[in-house]
């Protein structure tokens, strides 16, 4: 693929702070190729106007073309914008203690059960629980986490 610069702005290029980029692309196939870059246009300027709404600062945008394929052509977008004003690390640790608080109340919960019934037996379902509870907690971390350039 052979990217062209069809089109690009710079805003706001005083703003300091924390960015975010959104990269994507999309094709436009043979019957919509007349006018294909203004229908690329109007796409970009709708997501720019999406992000505006929600409060984020536009810092650049370009528009690329790629013309090589024969029935299609292909768009690529890149948005540069002000970050998210939430501080979604803290929100990720706040709700990954809130999951080990309520698995550790689970264990206590059965832990109580297991003093009234007695036996080797609700000990290694507690141990279970506990390890399954950890895994848990640590997958949904890995899963969920921010990924930092």
């Amino acid at each position: 693929m052979a990217w062209q610069l069809v089109y690009e702005k710079m805003t706001n290029q005083s703003y300091q702070g924390p960015a975010e980029q959104c990269d994507y692309t999309f094709t436009v196939n043979l019957p919509d190729q007349f006018n294909a870059q203004a229908r690329a246009h109007e796409s970009m300027e709708a997501h720019i106007i999406e992000l505006q709404k929600q409060g984020s600062i536009i810092l650049e945008y370009r528009l690329y073309e790629d013309t090589s394929p024969t029935f299609t052509t292909d768009y690529y977008v890149k948005i540069i914008a002000s970050a998210s004003p939430i501080i979604w690390a803290i929100i990720i640790v706040g709700i990954l203690l809130l999951l080990g608080l309520i698995a550790l109340w689970t264990i206590r919960e059965i832990k109580e059960i297991a003093k009234y019934l007695g036996g080797k037996a609700i000990s290694d379902i507690v141990t279970a629980l506990a390890i399954i509870s950890v895994a848990t907690v640590v997958g949904i971390y890995l899963v969920r986490r921010p990924k930092l350039n």
